[in-house]
């Protein structure tokens, strides 16, 4: 089996200026994308949820986008750790790419499954996409946040470079789909 990069996708549900996107597709590899509808997320939300519907709509969306391009999206339902554990041994998978999310849960999350993946061989990429300046980007002299948003203001722009600002275009790419 030929191997293949997968982007796993989480706040970021758009094929377009979508830098973990961007990245694999640019790649050797043909791009597989992936949705975890994440049970231990789930579990904690009423039945009826309406982020998690916005989330179905935005994915049937992207899914019928990329049918027209003989691909599609893998959308997966449990915990990250098992679906990981599953699609490693289901695909040859030499590189999962995605954007990164700063909660705390997902910090964790990432890092198990990080660990899990470089233990598997699987390079993991994560990228800065859905915001300009990352947490900790942007402190005081000592080390702590800033607290008052005029000196806060002055270092964030003197910390803001044009890389920050670049757009990262997928579309450029989409012959590269698994």
């Amino acid at each position: 089996m030929d191997p293949i990069a997968v982007v796993w996708l989480r706040r970021d549900l758009r094929l377009f200026d979508n830098t973990a996107l961007h990245h694999a597709l640019k790649g050797d590899l043909p791009v597989l994308p992936l949705f975890i509808f994440d049970t231990e997320i789930l579990n904690e939300l009423p039945r009826k949820d309406a982020r998690v519907e916005f989330i179905h709509q935005c994915l049937t969306d992207m899914d019928n986008q990329l049918q027209g391009k003989a691909s599609g999206i893998l959308v997966e339902h449990g915990t990250p750790q098992q679906v990981w554990q599953k699609l490693t041994d289901t695909y040859n998978i030499g590189a999962v790419y995605t954007n990164r999310d700063y909660e705390p849960y997902a910090r964790q999350r990432d890092k198990e499954v990080g660990e899990y993946l470089s233990s598997k061989g699987v390079a993991f990429h994560t990228f800065k996409d859905h915001v300009i300046l990352e947490p900790g980007e942007v402190l005081k002299e000592d080390g702590d946040p800033y607290v008052v948003f005029t000196p806060f203001s002055k270092r964030w722009r003197d910390a803001l470079k044009p890389a920050d600002l670049e757009s990262h275009p997928s579309a450029l790419y989409f012959d590269n789909w698994a």
